[in-house]
């Protein structure tokens, strides 16, 4: 274990914690307080030699989808991860942090975040059972602790960086005036983590990391409200405009119960972005945990740290991380700045959101997708080779999914009013872009649903027979796209989440003219670059019922619900049966459940070095590393699973940007997946 006695010295300070001389200050000269294993790329001295990060999420699966597609039988395990090449890892757990003590709660619900409730569950054995089925109850975390601590002393004894991520998408910020912090709140978040730290992760916690993205609020209740965006409603409020709350309605076309066409209105409230008071707490955290010798990183949003240029720091322009990045948080409520007081900062470009970014850029180039993808990771996928389901939402309470041939995934978005390639001019501008193929479009939701989720029959009929013209027309299994339904911008986009390469432009251009800038206000060692490394190759079995159109996973929802243990939870079955025009009144498909969410530029090592290479010719500097979401993609593993094979999709890759980081291993299959 990387330890650093002879490094620090003890202050006493006005809060229980005790404060690191030198705990702040250029890479390579930072103290940590006792035990705390320094991120990989700020060690030196007794620390140990510096190295490359690679920066791993990783929460339970009951945390997202990206863990859903291999549980139980293929969830993370402490054992795989030392045979995996990562030096870092950040639990993400949906913690909310409404104050600066008993945050760390789970089961709690956040009503304030899109109604989404902190994990039962950390990975490596943490779990915390509930005595009934309520949704939010209490909890008793006692039987797992043993395994889980010794899990991750096993862990951080190979000198793995270990931190708790705040927060989430979704999860509620503090945005407003009054929802401030004090300076004695900041040390009571200090205290009350050191507690968590021994009590929880058996002092085998090394810090925090901050995903402070966007919400939205308690006002938009759930059954009357959804969250959503909109450039035109949106785009042009302010922060603080965001923070009171901007609302919205939208009409879409239902199939009634009589099979005749209706209106159906929705109401949205635009998401809640962060303002100078979520800055303002980040920062008085940040300072505190840094004085107390404990690791800080920072994962933005790529619309909140993409410039490090004044000129763009407008209401509009977001980049709120470079904007209010000055707080007077400090001792005696000195000024001090987010950004210097970091030890990490991993940029998200692989963010699904533009924030009205494009829409209010003057440059048009900014989000124009003269990109030169890979092959095999095109803009516009082909969702019918890939198996690429694409799951819909028309009312808070009326979803399904689409089986288009082809649609928009990535940089290009679809709808009445994108930013796309005029075909006739040549130009890119605003206009329509369809999602789907016009034959695919025949698919009108259902305007409500029964108690058992069923639809009408008029509507059920409706789908069952544009099922059926489109087999015996293509002389293919059924392909669709929901009628309203629109994709929004993904990364990589020129502005804020640059791909490798453009149209007549040098490798890594627009990437170097973003690193450029930030370098104004940023020490690039610091920068992670961010990718998806999501199993989008595990194929699961979906299948419909009553409404041919209307396929769902054929797992029992009862088997990922209380009381079923963790363990056990079981979200999809391995697809088995694939849908083709000989037998589609089968009514079975398989899907790719999550290839729809693999945004961002490819993880490739050859231009992970390439990009590095560039930085240091061309700005005379050097990237921390890479970060990845999530773990559950890369890591390697050694036992057959029951879903996705044997090897996981990205691993191999990350083998291969080993060979030029040269990470060490301390597991028994180093180098393989």
């Amino acid at each position: 274990m990387l330890r650093t006695a002879c490094l620090f010295a003890v202050l006493v300070s006005a809060s229980a914690y005790t404060v690191v001389e030198n705990s702040t200050g250029a890479i390579g000269t930072r103290v940590y307080a006792e035990g705390v294993n320094a991120p990989a790329h700020q060690r030196w001295g007794e620390q140990g030699d510096p190295h490359k990060i690679v920066w791993a999420y990783v929460g339970p699966a009951t945390q997202g989808a990206f863990g859903e597609v291999y549980h139980p039988d293929g969830m993370v395990k402490a054992e795989d991860l030392l045979n995996t090449p990562v030096n870092h890892i950040a639990f993400i757990l949906n913690v909310d942090l409404e104050n600066s003590t008993e945050w760390f709660a789970p089961g709690k619900n956040n009503t304030g975040g899109c109604g989404q409730y902190q994990t039962y569950e950390i990975p490596f054995g943490y779990e915390c059972k509930r005595p009934d089925g309520k949704p939010h109850g209490e909890c008793d975390d006692s039987a797992s602790l043993d395994k889980f601590q010794a899990n991750l002393k096993m862990l951080h004894d190979t000198g793995m960086t270990i931190t708790l991520t705040l927060g989430s998408w979704c999860t509620e910020l503090p945005v407003k005036a009054e929802e401030a912090w004090t300076q004695d709140q900041f040390g009571e978040f200090v205290d009350y983590y050191e507690l968590i730290k021994e009590e929880k992760f058996g002092g085998y916690l090394d810090g925090i990391d901050f995903d402070w993205e966007g919400f939205c609020s308690a006002g938009c209740l759930q059954g009357t409200c959804a969250c959503g965006w909109d450039d035109h409603k949106c785009g042009k409020s302010t922060p603080d405009e965001l923070a009171q709350g901007v609302y919205w309605d939208v009409t879409n076309i239902a199939l009634g119960a009589n099979g005749t066409m209706v209106n159906q209105t929705q109401k949205f409230q635009c998401w809640v972005l962060p303002t100078t008071h979520t800055i303002q707490v980040m920062t008085g955290i940040t300072y505190a945990m840094k004085q107390a010798g404990h690791v800080v990183t920072l994962v933005p949003m790529s619309t909140s740290l993409y410039s490090g240029d004044d000129s763009v720091s407008g209401d509009l322009s977001r980049n709120e991380y470079v904007k209010y990045r000055k707080q007077k948080v400090g001792a005696d409520k000195a000024e001090v700045d987010l950004l210097e007081l970091a030890d990490g900062i991993l940029l998200q470009w692989y963010s699904g959101f533009d924030a009205a970014l494009c829409r209010n850029s003057k440059d048009p180039q900014a989000c124009s997708c003269d990109n030169v993808p890979n092959d095999d990771y095109p803009n516009i996928v082909n969702a019918s080779k890939d198996l690429i389901v694409l799951p819909w939402q028309t009312q808070w309470n009326l979803t399904g999914n689409s089986f288009p041939t082809t649609f928009p995934l990535r940089c290009q978005a679809c709808g009445k009013d994108v930013y796309r390639k005029d075909n006739k001019t040549g130009k890119w501008g605003w206009g329509e872009l369809a999602c789907a193929p016009k034959e695919e479009q025949w698919y009108t939701p259902c305007a409500k649903r029964d108690a058992l989720g069923a639809n009408a029959p008029e509507c059920v009929a409706s789908h069952n027979n544009g099922v059926e013209k489109y087999v015996q027309a293509h002389k293919s299994a059924p392909q669709w796209w929901a009628q309203g339904v629109e994709v929004a911008s993904k990364c990589p986009r020129g502005i804020d989440c640059p791909d490798w390469r453009y149209e007549g432009e040098d490798d890594y251009s627009r990437q170097i003219k973003l690193l450029k800038s930030i370098q104004n206000v940023v020490d690039l060692k610091k920068i992670a670059i961010g990718f998806e490394t999501l199993g989008t190759d595990v194929l699961v079995q979906m299948e419909s019922y009553q409404d041919h159109a209307l396929p769902w996973s054929t797992a029992n929802p009862k088997g990922h619900q209380w009381p079923v243990p963790y363990n056990n939870l079981t979200f999809y079955n391995n697809c088995t049966h694939n849908m083709t025009f000989e037998n589609y009144k089968d009514n079975k498909r398989c899907a790719s459940a999550i290839g729809w969410q693999q945004w961002g530029l490819k993880f490739n090592a050859s231009d992970i070095v390439g990009l590095e290479k560039a930085v240091k010719e061309q700005l005379g500097a050097e990237l921390s590393g890479v970060g990845l979401f999530t773990l559950d993609g890369v890591i390697t593993t050694k036992s057959k699973l029951a879903l996705g094979g044997s090897k996981r999709l990205w691993c191999q890759e990350l083998v291969e940007l080993n060979k030029t980081y040269k990470i060490p291993c301390t597991g028994d299959s180093c180098g393989m997946c």
